[in-house]
């Protein structure tokens, strides 16, 4: 019988609100001014290039990197690359100027991205197990704790509560949860196309 791998599906995501907010108003403003010129037909590939460049920062620095927690492990989606760590390899999480985590060979990832304000659904844990990670925090099962406010210890608390509850469910046999597993890293190709292209045209320009 084939083994079931940990679902990759995001349980829960976190970003920095008022980054997401900028990034979309970045982006939203720089598209639109393109699309004014390229109506009124004054479209300048130099110009234009670097409107298009600013809306693909907007969007690939401010509004995509995340913090996602899943049966899998951490995944962290900073531009241009994500990683993911398996929970087996997650050995610690650090509060600096972003939230890092640290696997158990040593190597730590920082994240870009941290949710401002995190809650969990009152009655359930992170991944969706009543576990003792949640019983750890609060000392008891009743309810779930109130966001601290504090954004990099929030998400740093997160994360350390998730993996309480996969460390659980590997006890207790969950068959959709692995106690095994590398860390993995990508390259976001859409990133890069988002970023290649109006350089592209840019350097296009110039030469033009």
């Amino acid at each position: 019988m084939a083994e079931t791998s940990p679902s990759t599906a995001a349980l829960r995501t976190l970003r920095q609100r008022g980054s997401v907010a900028l990034g979309i108003i970045a982006t939203v403003l720089c598209v639109g001014i393109v699309v004014t010129s390229v109506v009124t037909r004054s479209f300048s590939l130099v110009f234009d290039g670097f409107m298009l460049l600013g809306a693909a920062c907007g969007w690939v620095l401010f509004t995509r990197p995340s913090l996602a927690v899943s049966l899998a492990g951490v995944h962290v989606n900073n531009p241009i690359r994500r990683t993911v760590v398996p929970w087996a390899r997650v050995d610690d999480v650090a509060t600096r100027w972003n939230l890092e985590v640290y696997t158990d060979t040593g190597a730590s990832y920082a994240a870009w991205a941290i949710s401002s304000h995190i809650q969990r659904p009152r009655g359930a844990g992170i991944l969706g197990f009543n576990g003792v990670g949640r019983q750890a925090m609060t000392g008891s099962t009743s309810q779930a704790p109130p966001s601290d406010g504090a954004t990099v210890r929030s998400a740093a608390q997160s994360v350390e509560l998730a993996r309480d509850e996969w460390s659980e469910m590997v006890a207790d046999g969950r068959p959709e949860v692995s106690p095994e597993g590398q860390v993995t890293r990508t390259w976001e190709l859409t990133d890069i196309a988002l970023l290649g292209l109006p350089i592209l045209l840019i350097v296009v320009g110039f030469l033009g």
